[in-house]
């Protein structure tokens, strides 16, 4: 089920001639393993990213991981000169990739959110659309921070694409779109008090993309979810204390009952 089986991540890592001690796991799913570490030489911090290596019913995957690791690498390399991305320091086997750790709280974290905040955020991701690149994960809340800055950080350009083609200019323009219909989402649940009448409309509209994907993901998440609450409460699948995922991949929410216990 994992992306690196039962391995997990490398406790110690070689980077820039230092050696990095893993400090903390935030997720280890299907498609990724993804980890911080420090340097007790010069107190600071990196993430390592690793991408599916596991075999999967007996099916080799690990194409799937160096696809996944091309495709971030190409899209994070037409935003190097903005520090509200992640910085490739280097690539790690074939399937995986270091950058440098961003400071901060993601939403997931319910952190005190700038009145600007939003504002910021739509002007980053325009930056990200002019560059012909559709972000496709915005829905997720883990992937936005709000820095220590207080500006907007977005990490985890893994399903990002980048659309540079004229003859792809259509699809990307209907990506960027449900990117924004996302950010407005988000606002709508944070700072409702900021949002516009017409960005108040548009949260409110999903797209008929949108509409049908739901249609089509929701029994697979259903049953994905399933699987996974049996697999854990069986010891198939087992719950690392250590770790400091996010809510989205916590474990733990697979042992909860129904009145939170």
């Amino acid at each position: 089920m994992y992306a690196c089986g039962r391995a997990e991540l490398p406790q110690q890592i070689n980077c820039d001639g230092k050696q990095w001690q893993l400090e903390t796991v935030f997720k280890h799913d299907f498609f990724a393993c993804t980890g911080r570490y420090r340097c007790d030489q010069t107190q600071g911090r990196i993430v390592l990213k690793i991408n599916r290596l596991q075999s999967f019913l007996g099916i080799p995957c690990a194409w799937v991981g160096r696809f996944l690791q091309k495709r971030e690498v190409k899209a994070l390399r037409q935003l190097q000169d903005i520090d509200q991305f992640p910085n490739i320091i280097k690539l790690y086997g074939h399937n995986g990739l270091i950058y440098n750790y961003i400071e901060g709280k993601t939403l997931d974290e319910n952190p005190s959110i700038p009145d600007d905040f939003f504002d910021q955020l739509r002007a980053l991701l325009e930056t990200v659309h002019q560059r012909k690149i559709c972000y496709m994960d915005l829905n997720k809340r883990g992937n936005i921070i709000v820095g220590k800055d207080g500006r907007p950080h977005l990490i985890d350009f893994q399903i990002s694409m980048f659309l540079a083609a004229k003859w792809k200019n259509r699809l990307r323009k209907a990506f960027q779109k449900e990117d924004l219909y996302h950010l407005l989402k988000h606002k709508r649940k944070f700072r409702p008090d900021l949002l516009t009448e017409q960005e108040l409309a548009h949260a409110k509209r999903p797209s008929l993309l949108i509409r049908i994907h739901r249609i089509i993901a929701f029994p697979f998440q259903k049953l994905r979810r399933l699987i996974l609450r049996l697999m854990y409460r069986t010891d198939i699948l087992h719950c690392d204390p250590t770790s400091s995922r996010s809510p989205e991949n916590d474990p733990g929410r697979f042992f909860a009952t129904k009145d939170g216990n």
